[in-house]
């Protein structure tokens, strides 16, 4: 993935597009794929010194979230638009990483259940990025995406951006509820390792709250 990213970024670097790192880390994709990576990876590490952070199992379900997003508008929404400069690098951000999030989501069973009550951990980011492309777009015209142009009207942007924030609620309900299954690989390590730290973890066994 980072491979990926790296390669985008030196492709558009030699060929004269847009590296402004205001621009190009501006996109939804870059940013999810490179937080997917470090959050997976910062997971590994813990998982192997038999530690526990909770913290880490919202972010984990978080960027799982992000990527199912990242993977189902593009395939939908911008992949008819026109084939991609670096098709190898594309498939890896908007195919290879939210297919591979999705399934170590589901197969993984190294995380207790996330609570509902907490389902709003994916807003915070996905509400600053969303103000600030949209602001960027009002006032210096760029706009990572398309359907996100204001020349397109308004109307039409907060429809698209309503219907991916009904899709993410959905999406992240059903991750919240899936993480209450164990899953095929790793099932007893979510048990097995130390919570961490104990005073703020208290497991969250409430499940459904």
């Amino acid at each position: 993935m980072l491979t990926a990213v790296t390669r985008s970024f030196v492709f558009d670097a030699v060929h004269g597009n847009d590296i402004w790192p205001w621009d190009w880390f501006g996109y939804f994709t870059n940013q999810n794929n490179l937080a997917a990576g470090f959050v997976l990876s910062f997971a590994a590490v813990v998982l192997l010194q038999g530690r526990r952070v909770r913290w880490l199992e919202y972010a984990r379900g978080a960027v799982t979230t992000y990527l199912f997003i990242v993977g189902s508008v593009y395939w939908t929404l911008l992949a008819p638009i026109g084939p991609p400069e670096i098709v190898w690098t594309n498939d890896i951000v908007h195919g290879v990483m939210p297919a591979y999030c999705l399934l170590d989501w589901l197969l993984i069973g190294d995380r207790a259940p996330l609570r509902y009550s907490k389902v709003w951990v994916i807003f915070p980011y996905a509400v600053v990025w969303l103000g600030v492309t949209l602001t960027r777009g009002a006032t210096d015209g760029w706009v990572p995406y398309p359907f996100l142009d204001p020349a397109s009207g308004y109307a039409s942007v907060a429809l698209y951006c309503g219907a991916i924030v009904v899709i993410a609620i959905v999406v992240a309900l059903l991750f919240w509820w899936a993480s209450r299954f164990h899953g095929a690989l790793l099932r007893d390590s979510a048990d097995g390792v130390v919570a961490e730290p104990a005073g703020h973890h208290r497991r969250d066994d409430r499940l459904a709250a």
